[in-house]
Formats: structure tokens, sequence, C-alpha cells
């Protein structure tokens, strides 16, 4: 993945799509582009426009591709936002793994973790806000598809925030008398509200704060 999917990257229209090798003959003819860069220029498309702001010439123009190509591969302009929210998410939760997983005390890499989305939140006003959020805000609660995928999301972010938490009780650093659930549901609504307060907020000290009185709060007493 090229991007920074953490509601981190930003608008780069007609950005060269990577081209495939030539496949050999046969059933139906090649596509001769990567789905991955495609889903990721039509990310940034629908999130700095919106899904309903967005037009299919708008995603022709930013992937260089004709609409025949863009159908043949998503469907429609909807099969579209949910590829592109299933790319995104799949980086998204990938590098949340990495940041989590590390061989530091589970309380630091979780500060390192909620710290990034601290960064990225002060750093977005130019796309105004979290990709995610966004689409959610908009497409919810009426879009069923979107809204499988969007839980699909939320459940595997939780799963590795409260794997940290289990861990950080087991080594000392959080609160072992704390649900570990009940900690991973605060963690995953505080990332969420760092994201939304983030588009009006861009004071990166303000959001830290509130990332350290919620670490404090799940401390070993």
């Amino acid at each position: 993945m090229q991007n920074e999917p953490d509601c981190h990257f930003l608008i780069m229209p007609n950005i060269e799509i990577a081209k495939k090798p030539a496949s050999p003959p046969g059933r139906g003819r090649p596509r001769e582009f990567d789905v991955d860069s495609v889903c990721e220029v039509v990310a940034q498309v629908f999130w700095a426009r919106g899904y309903r702001g967005t037009s299919l010439d708008e995603i022709c123009k930013a992937t260089g591709l004709m609409r025949g190509s863009l159908y043949g591969a998503f469907g429609d302009k909807h099969g579209m936002l949910l590829a592109a929210i299933e790319h995104y998410s799949n980086g998204s939760i990938a590098q949340l793994a990495a940041r989590l997983n590390t061989i530091e005390p589970a309380d630091q890499s979780l500060r390192a973790a909620l710290m990034h989305y601290t960064r990225s939140a002060s750093a977005l006003e130019e796309l105004d806000g979290c990709f995610i959020v966004n689409t959610t805000l908009e497409m919810m609660p009426e879009d069923t598809a979107l809204y499988a995928r969007i839980e699909s999301f939320m459940s595997r972010t939780l799963t590795l925030l409260t794997a940290t938490v289990i861990r950080g009780q087991s080594e000392g650093v959080f609160n072992a008398a704390l649900d570990e659930k009940t900690v991973g549901d605060y963690l995953l609504c505080m990332i969420q509200g760092l994201r939304v307060f983030g588009k009006m907020v861009h004071e990166e000290s303000r959001l830290t704060a509130i990332v350290d009185m919620s670490m404090a709060s799940i401390a070993r007493r």
C-alpha cells in the first residue's frame, strides 16, 4: 500500500495507475491495471468530495480509466465505494496492528498508536476529516452493504485494542481490575472521537492531552 490510511493521505489527481504485466491468453480480456492502485485513487476522490458529490467522470479522470474498465472491475459507482472502503480498512488495520504489536511495553505501544491519530487529525485541514467517519456519516444507516464493511472494520480494530489491553494488564502497566472489553470499547470510541474532533480542532497539543488523559484512566493504580 502506498498511502498512510489512518486518515492521512492527500489527494493526487491523475495519479499514474500501476500497470499489470501482460497475461497469457485465457478466457476474457485480462485487466490492464492494478485494482489496489485504482482503489487507492478512488478512495482519495470519495474522501475529498463525498460519495454523492463525486461524479463518475471525476473518477475516470483521477484514475485515467474508461467507464467500461471501472464497471468491469467494480460493477457500478457504489461498488467502487465499497472496494475503496475495503482497501482503506485493510491498510488501516495492518498499520494499527504493526503499531500495537511491538516489543515495547503495552502502554508505550498503545500511546504511540493513539498519538498517530492525533498527528493525523491535526494535519487534516485540507481533507476535512477521516474517510471512514465521513462516509459513515454520509451513507449509513441506509446503506446495508457499507454497514457490513464498517462493522467489520470496527470489530477488527476492537480486537486489536482489546488484545493490547490484555497484554498491558498481564505486564502490570494497565489496571487489571478493569474489564478488558469495556476498555477496548472506550479506546475505540476515543479514537473515533479524535477523528471527529480533529475536523474542528487542528491543535495537536489539545489532542495529545486527550490521549494522556485516556492513558492515565486505564493505568495501573
